[in-house]
């Protein structure tokens, strides 16, 4: 079908086909002075050899009409639809390269000795015998529990230990004398056997007797309360003048040795199975000298911690719940800026691994499924994406264990407006970052 142009086309096609006549105009005098011309009825109608106006309307809302629906189907049929330009992209060559092996883990502090005190007698606590947050020797005396009871026990296991030691030299002589007349016929032989029964029985009970005096001293050297361990000691749970009892679930206090603390890590598993059999390995041989050096951060900064730590031990269990082991490293804390409870962050290092595949962070997108994808650009210019497997963070980048070759092209820039098989304009950047 020809296209057909603008109305002021089609008015001058018509006027070429049907030429105006001045026929058509009939003047009507409105005033003496005034005259215009009007198209009449007749005019209309009548004139010979020429459409009335009308007509004229009808057929160019006719042909705007068929112009439109011309229009209309070359959209539909995609006829005035020009392809997308291709994506402006920023990539990076895939390479592989030799990496010292550094894992950054999540961790707390834990304190390398923490002793509750809680009191092994019952009583009324007299006095309380040291300053909290203070530093307290292994030994040293923290309360005091009225001893009055614990006295008065301890003189009464007195008595009965003289008590009985007095049966017993009593004893001994009677069997002693038994024996000489059973020999004459003097006594009877149960009478002798009733003897020797009761100087056993005053032995017993002399031994008795001495235990019942330790366990009194036991008891009274327990109201005084001190320290199992040389360490910082927290605020007390008690104030003098407070009933305590023995074994009670709350503490009196807490004393926490700070000096060197642990720094427990939790790290996944899989990605801990290389490091926990190097660690193995490293325990069962004496001769080894082989240390994991470990670097600690706060949770929130970058600034390294001044003292290194070792990695001391990886636990041989995992948590069902989170599916992760842990690695417990140990750090001299002698400024005390760590405390038990805190967050920190810790870097392992391994020593030079071998050549890995990285990546940066930002070219990898998450997928529901957990696993990770990137864009790389084919041979036909188009982006394709692949699925890969990524193993421990190093640095801003992921190391790659799937999914990519040395040599690929690697999408790292204006990969969230692609689609599979989008035609790219692709540039090499030299940093990723």
């Amino acid at each position: 079908m020809p296209k057909l142009g603008s109305g002021f086309d089609l008015f001058a096609s018509y006027s070429v086909l049907f030429p105006f006549n001045p026929k058509m105009l009939k003047p009507v005098v409105r005033s003496p002075m005034h005259k215009s011309f009007k198209i009449t009825s007749e005019s209309r109608t009548n004139a010979p050899g020429h459409p009335g106006l009308p007509l004229f309307l009808l057929l160019v809302a006719a042909l705007l009409a068929l112009t439109g629906c011309a229009e209309s189907e070359k959209d539909a049929r995609g006829e005035n639809n020009q392809p997308p330009p291709p994506a402006k992209v920023g990539f990076i060559e895939v390479e592989s390269r030799t990496i010292n092996r550094i894992n950054q883990l999540p961790g707390r502090v834990v304190a390398y000795e923490v002793a509750e005190i809680r009191p092994q007698v019952s009583g009324i606590i007299q006095s309380r015998l040291f300053e909290e947050g203070a530093y307290v020797e292994e030994g040293q005396q923290l309360y005091q529990i009225d001893p009055a009871r614990y006295e008065a026990d301890y003189e009464m296991a007195q008595a009965a230990l003289e008590d009985a030691e007095a049966r017993l030299t009593n004893a001994r002589t009677l069997a002693d004398r038994n024996e000489r007349l059973i020999k004459t016929g003097a006594v009877s032989q149960q009478q002798y056997d009733d003897a020797v029964a009761e100087l056993n029985r005053s032995k017993a009970a002399v031994s008795m007797a001495r235990a019942e005096i330790r366990m009194a001293e036991i008891n009274l050297e327990y109201t005084k309360v001190r320290a199992p361990i040389s360490g910082f000691i927290g605020p007390s749970g008690v104030t003098r003048g407070a009933l305590v009892t023995e074994r009670q679930e709350m503490p009196l206090a807490t004393v926490r040795q700070l000096d060197p603390v642990y720094v427990d890590l939790a790290q996944s598993a899989a990605a801990a199975q290389a490091l926990r059999d190097r660690l193995t390995a490293a325990r069962l041989n004496p001769e080894g000298k082989e240390t994991f050096p470990v670097t600690l951060y706060p949770a929130h900064g970058n600034e390294a911690y001044t003292e290194q730590g070792e990695l001391d031990v990886a636990e041989l269990a995992v948590d069902p719940q989170t599916g992760a082991i842990r690695l417990r490293s140990t750090f001299p804390n002698p400024d005390k800026r760590l405390l038990p409870g805190m967050f920190v962050r810790a870097a392992i290092d391994e020593g030079e691994g071998n050549e890995v595949i990285a990546i940066p962070q930002k070219s990898a997108t998450l997928q529901p499924g957990g696993q990770r994808s990137v864009w790389v650009i084919n041979e036909d210019e188009r982006a394709q994406k692949r699925m890969i497997r990524t193993g421990a963070a190093f640095e801003d980048q992921w190391i790659v264990l799937e999914g990519l070759e040395p040599g690929q092209r690697l999408i790292v820039e204006g990969g969230m407006r692609l689609n599979e098989g989008s035609e790219v304009e692709a540039k090499a950047i030299e940093s990723a970052d």
